[in-house]
């Protein structure tokens, strides 16, 4: 994918009213199965986390901002916490942060976001990344802006609400360029956010729209992570099955 704006002016998120959004999500506890971790940026990628469940501790490695980390599986029962290395609590011991996974969810991604008020330094939300819902050759776009988002790609345009609902678009047909916009609902004619992207059939991409903080680009950017399939497959736990291949 290829976009005329940097990267890093894009990565700048209201993160008051993200969390705001987030924390009147309902969560249960249950025992995870194999998930992958996505750090919001380097800062965090750099730092030393670790999953944990009961007495089973398993250390997350390989972080990257535009990458899921690879499948982690934590073996105890109940809850996981995401453990921070780096940082101790009020008792002298590193600090965690509950992260509950709905027992709907069969593949969770975290997704680690900062936040300062939180003792290990982030906060971790959970979405379902199961490829039967997200297919190959799409692409879900996640809102963390305050506002409702029109999404245009080539000729299909969506409405992505704000609050990280999650809103999937896929173009089909071969692989090409395209173009994509972004822009407050009715106003494609004049978009807030437009640059040449690339469809792959074999490839999902997940989209976050987030506020940007440069007047000179534009009210909206994306932090885009793209997979494809070969590489995913290939991650998979020896005791997870294969993803069954789309029409």
């Amino acid at each position: 994918m290829t976009t005329d704006r940097p990267e890093n002016s894009l990565l700048v998120v209201n993160f008051r009213c993200l969390f705001l959004a987030l924390l009147l999500s309902p969560v249960l506890s249950s025992a995870a199965p194999a998930l992958r971790v996505l750090p919001w940026d380097a800062e965090i990628a750099a730092r030393k986390f670790a999953l944990v469940s009961g007495e089973s501790a398993v250390e997350i490695k390989d972080l990257h901002p535009s990458k899921r980390s690879p499948f982690f599986r934590v073996k105890g029962d109940g809850p996981v916490f995401v453990r921070a290395l780096d940082k101790q609590g009020a008792d002298g011991k590193p600090a965690q942060h509950a992260c509950t996974i709905a027992e709907t969810i069969k593949h969770p991604l975290l997704v680690l976001l900062p936040d300062p008020k939180d003792p290990t330094g982030i906060r971790a939300v959970v979405f379902d990344d199961n490829p039967a819902g997200f297919r190959w050759g799409s692409y879900r776009f996640l809102n963390a802006t305050p506002k409702e988002l029109e999404v245009q790609l080539e000729k299909k345009a969506i409405r992505v609400p704000p609050g990280w609902k999650p809103v999937d678009l896929d173009l089909g047909g071969a692989n090409r360029g395209f173009s994509a916009a972004f822009a407050f609902p009715g106003g494609l004619a004049k978009p807030l956010y437009s640059a040449v992207w690339e469809y792959d059939k074999e490839t999902r991409t997940l989209c976050f729209l987030v506020p940007g903080t440069d007047p000179r680009l534009g009210p909206v950017g994306v932090k885009a992570v793209p997979e494809d399939r070969k590489t995913m497959e290939l991650d998979l736990p020896k005791e997870e099955p294969g993803t069954a291949k789309q029409p």
